[in-house]
């Protein structure tokens, strides 16, 4: 698999958690921009891959800078905090960027291992809209894309009726939730059903070494998601997304037809899905319901098991 994300606390758990996964052979991380610019991505992610104790050549490829089709929009008050990782001081990283772009990079795993690479997408879906566009071959050589996205039968986060990812490029994901490639999406209708508790953050802040800094971006990052929402807990929306494929039922999953609003006045972004007839044509697995305290428990689990790392 190959993790193409926009960290972002969210970000930065789920790749936490997939590296702390057995079921998982990742064979790099590709950086969108999204929730914050391109260069604090680009830097949190390689802060985030030190965590994990991965050699300094591990595939780090940056990608696309903004919306394929529109001037980017930044949120004035980002719920990830200060650069992103939810004001939590991480020293600086030696890694470096692989020199080829992440779509083309994207494109050359694709083709070398046709039908057997999983695109977990847990950012706007700008890079694997360039993919399908530059490189149809490769998207078809895809065994699949879980995209964490979307809002099917509940509100937005950015607007009542739009996620943030979706919301952020909504021409890309149009793009590839119509491309007929075996999708599921993981939205808000499930994440926002599976909230991580301030006590399990806080019993990970506890814990030594990486263990312990991923309680501390949890904590930060449920503090600011619980007081401006008064939710009991955070969604970590992304961490999902991993989870789905790590332990795909987890989740519980509907057929049907899907696409995303580029025009509406007021529903820019807006996931629009059909589950009436599963079997027309571009059929996607839209999430709908979520085994929560299982995950929680998968999520923290897995989070504590780098204590002294």
């Amino acid at each position: 698999m190959v993790i193409d994300c926009d960290p972002g606390v969210d970000d930065a758990v789920a790749l936490l958690l997939a590296f702390a996964s057995p079921e998982l052979e990742v064979r790099g991380v590709t950086t969108v921009a999204g929730n914050v610019s391109l260069a604090d991505v680009d830097r949190n992610a390689a802060r985030v891959l030190d965590l994990t104790g991965l050699p300094e050549d591990f595939p780090l490829v940056s990608g696309v800078a903004g919306p394929i089709a529109r001037q980017r929009r930044m949120r004035d008050e980002p719920v990830h905090g200060p650069g992103g990782l939810g004001g939590v001081d991480l020293p600086d990283s030696p890694r470096r960027h692989r020199e080829a772009h992440a779509v083309d990079w994207l494109a050359d795993e694709a083709l070398a291992r046709p039908g057997e690479l999983t695109l977990i997408a847990v950012g706007p879906l700008s890079n694997v809209a360039m993919l399908l566009r530059r490189h149809p071959a490769a998207g078809a050589a895809l065994r699949e894309i879980v995209i964490m996205g979307g809002a099917a039968f509940v509100q937005g986060n950015v607007t009542p009726a739009a996620e943030f990812n979706f919301y952020a490029d909504p021409e890309a994901a149009r793009c590839v939730l119509e491309s007929g490639l075996p999708i599921r999406v993981v939205g808000l209708d499930v994440t926002r059903a599976a909230l991580f508790p301030l006590e399990a953050a806080e019993e990970l802040t506890a814990l030594s070494g990486t263990a312990g800094i991923a309680g501390q971006l949890l904590s930060a990052y449920t503090r600011r998601v619980t007081a401006a929402s008064g939710a009991t807990g955070s969604p970590v929306h992304d961490a999902l997304a991993v989870a789905a494929v790590t332990h795909p039922d987890i989740i519980g999953w509907e057929s049907g037809w899907a696409t995303v609003e580029c025009s509406g006045e007021y529903t820019r972004g807006a996931l629009v899905a059909d589950l009436r007839t599963p079997d027309r044509d571009r059929p996607t697995q839209i999430g709908r319901t979520v085994d929560a305290d299982r995950f929680v428990r998968l999520l923290s689990e897995r989070l504590a098991g780098y204590a002294d790392a």
